[in-house]
């Protein structure tokens, strides 16, 4: 199925070249066997990350210079809404900039699931790493109220909510057909992020998500969350522990030797 398809990747950017590099390295490094085009948005930028962007020739850069980290995390949604009205493929790959593939192989589940249903407009997964025990208790017993509470008040019968039903926006691939079709974006009032809100739409619409397995989206990829964030010393949690534990993350994954190499192979520039 990989080589029938064109795959256009959507990445929204701002002022972190060391990420940004490494993310489109890995994707020239191991997209081979897939026909893609990578679609960069850049929002306002004023660095050099902006001037490395311009050199590459092989992605389709966006740039928006009136967007400013205030919009965050708004202008992330918007980028993909504009990405996607862009974008020439099939299916429609939301990613982060701290985001970077590791596996040759790294888009077969994705094609799998969308090939193995027509109904299936959305898969991706839920977080990489394994939540902490009393974390993941206390989400699932709240996850249950409220679908308690929404049963009880005739908010619904069809359970459209839940920790880890539906694909994180990080990497997820969806129809563009379908999106394009139905008017749905990923900047919704409902201001739910994360890829909730584009996820109900698709649900409301009659379609479907899938969820993939932790282990075989973490074999093929790895996302550093609040990446960015811990790039450029950006205190954007209310817990100084969060911010720490993103730079710690963020760290560790650049002293691995895989991701040593792709930061000093500019060859994948060009």
């Amino acid at each position: 199925m990989s080589g029938n398809h064109t795959i256009s990747i959507c990445i929204p950017h701002w002022q972190v070249k060391s990420l940004i590099a490494l993310c489109l390295r890995s994707l020239r490094k191991y997209s081979g066997k897939y026909d893609i085009e990578v679609i960069v948005v850049d929002n306002g930028s004023r660095d050099e990350s902006l001037d490395y962007l311009r050199t590459l020739g092989w992605i389709r850069l966006i740039e928006r210079p009136d967007e400013s980290p205030a919009n965050w995390p708004r202008n992330v949604y918007t980028a993909w809404d504009l990405g996607v009205q862009k974008a020439r493929g099939e299916f429609f790959v939301t990613m982060h900039s701290d985001v970077f593939v590791k596996h040759d192989a790294w888009l077969d589940a994705f094609l799998r699931e969308m090939a193995a249903d027509s109904t299936v407009a959305g898969v991706g997964a839920w977080k990489l790493d394994a939540p902490h025990p009393l974390y993941e208790w206390t989400t699932k017993v709240g996850g249950a109220c409220i679908n308690v509470v929404r049963n009880l008040f005739g908010a619904g019968k069809t359970i459209d909510w839940r920790i880890g039903h539906y694909p994180r926006d990080y990497c997820v691939m969806y129809r563009s057909e379908t999106i394009l079709k139905h008017r749905l974006v990923f900047c919704h009032p409902m201001n739910r992020g994360g890829g909730y809100a584009i996820a109900k739409q698709l649900w409301d619409a009659g379609y479907h998500t899938r969820v993939l397995g932790q282990s075989e989206m973490a074999a093929n990829i790895v996302h550093v969350a609040h990446g960015t964030a811990a790039m450029v010393g950006r205190n954007v949690f209310r817990h100084q522990r969060t911010q720490a534990k993103a730079e710690r993350r963020l760290r560790d994954l650049l002293a691995e030797p895989w991701i040593k190499d792709l930061s000093i192979d500019d060859s994948l520039d060009r």
